[in-house]
């Protein structure tokens, strides 16, 4: 039988989380610049690029404000951008995912892919942001993570790992300040946090805005990522409510015409777009 939820008690969990924000003290409220990144670094779609990778990540650097990449941890540690954990067969060999997979391995099948598909690796990013674009802006996209063997079954462990080597490579890059990461999964959230100055942390919401803005604040993130026009409709009240709390916010994927106008309308701090064209000819 289909489980319910009765409308009073909706009504009532909005109400408390509404409260529950008021206890939070005001911020001067500031007015912010919106910033355009590049969704899964500007590739794939109509572009010539693919996506995650540094090809692109290069040229949307250069016309937009920064980049969102997804990333994915090999078996020696690296990490290596990919939106899809899973990792297809070439020339007679069996590739079952990043995790299980070690980097000489990743090497080979890049190989074998020829030009059709090239692995990057973050720190590869990382250090070409650094050479030519500090001040612009990366967002990871950290999944909830899901081992696909018996040897990478250590899900919280591997999650701090990731978040230890962002660190390393946001140091070793000179890059704090510029590094967002963007997670559904509080406990890797809270370890970056903990561990990790210099790294904005957003919390991913598929939607209920008041909700996701309810534990944003109860743990200390620096603000939200939201998906736009999927289960709620948010407008200039929404974004101020968050500005008076200290919170940023970065709305994900915004395409069309019409949602680019309506989201920069609102003044969010952060647009993830495929549509780089709307933004070169806006520029030109």
């Amino acid at each position: 039988m289909k489980k319910t939820f009765p409308l009073f008690c909706l009504i009532f969990f909005n109400l408390l989380s509404c409260e529950k924000i008021k206890y939070y003290p005001d911020k001067a409220y500031l007015e912010v610049e919106t910033k355009i990144l590049a969704h899964k670094t500007g590739g794939g779609e109509t572009t010539p690029f693919q996506e995650n990778s540094l090809e692109a990540a290069g040229n949307s650097f250069s016309v937009l404000d920064g980049i969102e990449c997804d990333i994915q941890i090999s078996k020696d540690r690296t990490l290596w951008l990919s939106h899809n954990p899973d990792l297809s067969d070439c020339g007679g060999t069996a590739y079952r995912c990043f995790a299980e997979t070690t980097d000489n391995q990743i090497v080979k099948l890049d190989s074998c892919n020829g030009n059709s598909h090239n692995f990057t690796r973050l720190e590869d990013i990382f250090a070409f942001m650094s050479a030519n674009y500090p001040e612009k802006y990366i967002s990871l996209d950290v999944k909830a993570w899901i081992p696909c063997g018996t040897t990478s079954i250590d899900v919280p462990g591997v999650m701090n790992v990731i978040a230890d080597e962002v660190y390393r490579l946001t140091v070793k890059y000179n890059l704090q300040n510029h590094v967002m990461a963007e997670s559904e999964t509080a406990s890797f959230l809270n370890y970056l946090k903990k561990h990790s100055s210099g790294i904005e942390c957003y919390l991913t919401s598929l939607g209920d805005f008041e909700r996701a803005m309810q534990l944003t604040l109860e743990s200390g993130y620096s603000g939200i990522s939201f998906k736009y026009k999927f289960k709620e409709e948010l407008n200039t009240e929404h974004i101020k409510l968050l500005r008076r709390k200290g919170l940023k916010i970065q709305l994900w994927t915004v395409d069309s015409v019409n949602n680019i106008e309506e989201a920069i309308s609102i003044n969010p701090d952060f647009i993830q777009t495929d549509n780089l064209k709307y933004f070169t000819k806006t520029l030109k």
